[in-house]
């Protein structure tokens, strides 16, 4: 019984030792697994925290784009405006100094043909082709 008691033991133990065996290298290969897979995931963190870097610097550099094309306009459109209002007293002046003159063109020549000037005349000093004459004198001329 004690031959039969020791071998039970004995493949028992070997048996427990097999387990053992199978169970380290079952749990050796899960960590090496986990390692890979820790490993893989620390790549594409890094990647990914490359791509945010990239992501912004390229936003802070369209941000001062964007700020000095915010200024140029801003140059351009005060610049027009101050153009624009200089562009407007030049008129005001313009319609002012020729409101002070005396008729030219066209009025001037209506203004001699009520005076009574002839066709001849009404081309030497008003600058007028014959034929705008005579078609003034029909409009403007006396009856």
């Amino acid at each position: 019984m004690n031959d039969t008691l020791i071998l039970a033991l004995i493949g028992l133990i070997g048996f427990a030792a097999s387990l053992l065996t199978v169970s380290q290298i079952t749990l050796w290969r899960q960590h090496k697994r986990l390692q890979q897979d820790y490993q893989s995931l620390r790549s594409q963190i890094q990647r990914s925290s490359d791509d945010v870097a990239g992501l912004c610097s390229a936003a802070i550099a369209v941000d001062k784009r964007l700020s000095v094309n915010e200024s140029q306009l801003s140059q351009l459109l005060n610049v027009g405006y101050m153009s624009q209002q200089s562009l407007s007293r030049q008129q005001e002046q313009i319609a002012n100094e020729s409101n002070e003159e005396e008729p030219q063109g066209y009025a001037l020549a209506i203004e001699k043909i009520q005076r009574g000037v002839n066709i001849d005349e009404l081309v030497k000093s008003c600058g007028l082709t014959r034929d705008e004459a005579v078609l003034l004198m029909r409009l403007h001329g006396k009856k």
